[in-house]
């Protein structure tokens, strides 16, 4: 139930507008220095909206989070691309951003399309100085998406949304756009109006040059019989819906660009806690697992333009603690098996050229739980026709009892290299030799040499360090250049190796992230080394 509140209440034949009401101020906006004094207004009945036009934004915190935050740009909201939005920090306490028209301007409308990190409760504020402000509008029990707000028409220069409860208390607050409306005969520089600029066409513009693009990408997809080696990245997302849209094109066609061949895609699954018996998704509207509609959607795409997939699951706790710390029974393994049987049904259905029946699950992989893997990985078997790996984190793979299995041995290779926050490139070619040679004596000490080997999942964070622990940021410090050094080693000394039978890259995402510290690679020193490999490693 929605419960929305209007304190701009007083209405006259001609509706003049007031003075005096205050609103909560969010903490580090301008206080406020007196009463609040707006301008009368006097409202044509039946004036049609028209689109109001920002020329600043101002914004209480942006998002810093690796991998994950936008460009930390206040205007992203205001520039009609549903592609780029705002978000705040994580801390506590109210969140804020604010809109500048620039000269007095009459607002009465104003929608808020809110990303999945949506405020359920928030207040909208005017001003005519930036300094004082007054509640226009609030709204309580809030349920995410586009939410328009309506109030009697206000004169005022800035206009701020305040969030002041958030939908997960350890998320911050996120907006896609925010869209400003007042009456055209009170704004007559304004010349948009509600109606055309809802319908401007822009989405429709860019399906048309993405669907030319894919057109002009267009190729077969070649099976792994004929050409083995995998040029692949991990393809990742964490929304229901993601994955469908036009943005995830986009990118799966720079892919395609690049040279890459392959595209792991990334399924989230859950459990409460790391002894928790029950293996869950969230795919419905607003969760955080890509539907089946959405995955095959990429799917399709990929296939469209000769990607090669992978589906890869993963199951994370609840807790946020590490996935190697799942504890297994014989409860936890039948629901796991239900939970891979279902994406094992949909790749066989998607003619999708391999699938990861388990990622990363050191705490269940060893020979107390032999027999539950096979059984397993026999009934993918019995109803996937491709190709079946594991991927085991770099500690697990030497333990894992069921390679015989599989068809393929997929390792996430985050090994550490050196000691240095400084190495040069010298030294990670060696490094990387050095875990090269464990591998390949390992293989043939098992008999595991012609099977091959994948690394299903590589990648380094671009910050100072990254190459010692390359599973998380241990710094601050942004380092793009040792980003590049750790990928220039690794293809020195894997492409020379007959057992290494490829890799993909973590990671990309179906939309631009603005990453200075992150794994991902766009626009930055790394992606230039990937680009000259995928030319030399065939």
């Amino acid at each position: 139930m929605k419960k929305i509140v209007s304190l701009l209440v007083l209405f006259v034949s001609t509706v003049l507008i007031l003075t005096g009401c205050g609103g909560k101020e969010a903490p580090g906006a301008p206080k406020k220095a007196g009463a609040v004094v707006l301008e009368a207004v006097e409202v044509t009945q039946g004036d049609a909206l028209v689109y109001l036009d920002v020329v600043g934004a101002q914004a209480s915190s942006f998002d810093q989070t690796p991998d994950w935050a936008p460009e930390p740009n206040a205007m992203a909201p205001v520039d009609g691309d549903m592609l780029t939005r705002w978000s705040s920090d994580y801390n506590p306490g109210d969140q804020w951003i604010s809109f500048d028209f620039g000269k007095g301007t009459v607002v009465s409308n104003v929608i808020v399309r809110w990303e999945r990190a949506y405020a359920t409760e928030y207040k909208i504020m005017a001003s005519k100085d930036g300094q004082n402000w007054m509640e226009v509008y609030h709204q309580t029990e809030a349920g995410g998406g586009a939410i328009e707000a309506s109030f009697t028409p206000v004169k005022c220069r800035y206009i701020k949304i305040v969030a002041i409860e958030r939908v997960e208390d350890n998320w911050g607050v996120s907006i896609w756009e925010v869209e400003i409306f007042g009456p055209k005969s009170n704004n007559p520089d304004s010349m948009m109006t509600k109606e055309q600029y809802l319908t401007r066409g822009e989405d429709e513009g860019k399906e048309q040059e993405l669907k030319a693009l894919l057109n002009k990408l267009a190729a077969p997809v070649v099976p792994l019989s004929e050409k083995p080696f995998q040029r692949g990245i991990c393809y990742t997302s964490w929304m229901d819906d993601e994955f469908g849209s036009v943005a995830s094109d986009f990118t799966l066609a720079k892919v395609k660009q690049m040279g890459y061949d392959s595209v792991s895609i990334i399924v989230p699954g859950y459990q409460m806690e790391i002894n928790s018996e029950k293996v869950f998704t969230n795919d419905h509207p607003g969760g955080d697992t890509p539907t089946l509609e959405a995955l095959k959607h990429a799917v399709e795409t990929c296939h469209k333009i000769g990607l090669r997939v992978m589906i890869k699951p993963h199951i994370d706790p609840r807790t946020d603690e590490p996935r190697i710390n799942i504890i297994a029974n014989e409860k936890w393994f039948d629901s796991y098996e239900e939970f891979i049987l279902r994406y094992a049904r949909f790749s066989e259905e998607n003619k999708v050229a391999m699938f990861a029946v388990g990622t990363e699950l050191e705490g269940t992989s060893f020979s107390a739980w032999t027999a539950r893997w096979n059984q397993v990985i026999q009934k993918t078997r019995e109803i996937y026709s491709g190709v079946i790996l594991y991927a085991a984190n770099w500690t697990e793979y030497k333990e894992v009892p069921f390679w015989n299995s599989v068809d393929l041995i997929g390792i996430d290779a985050y090994f550490p290299l050196t000691d240095s926050d400084d190495p040069t490139v010298q030294e990670l070619i060696d490094s990387w030799g050095a875990h090269a040679d464990k591998i390949a004596n390992w293989l043939e000490e098992n008999g595991l040499t012609e099977k091959g080997v994948i690394f299903s999942e590589i990648g380094y964070t671009s910050t100072q360090g990254t190459n010692r622990m390359p599973w998380v940021a241990i710094s601050t410090k942004e380092d793009q250049q040792e980003q590049a050094d750790c990928f220039e080693a690794l293809f020195t000394v894997m492409s020379q190796k007959p057992w290494f039978k490829g890799y993909y890259v973590w990671q990309y995402f179906p939309q631009e992230r603005w990453s200075p510290l992150g794994f991902t690679l766009n626009e930055k020193k790394a992606e230039e080394v990937l680009k000259k490999w995928l030319k030399e490693v065939q």
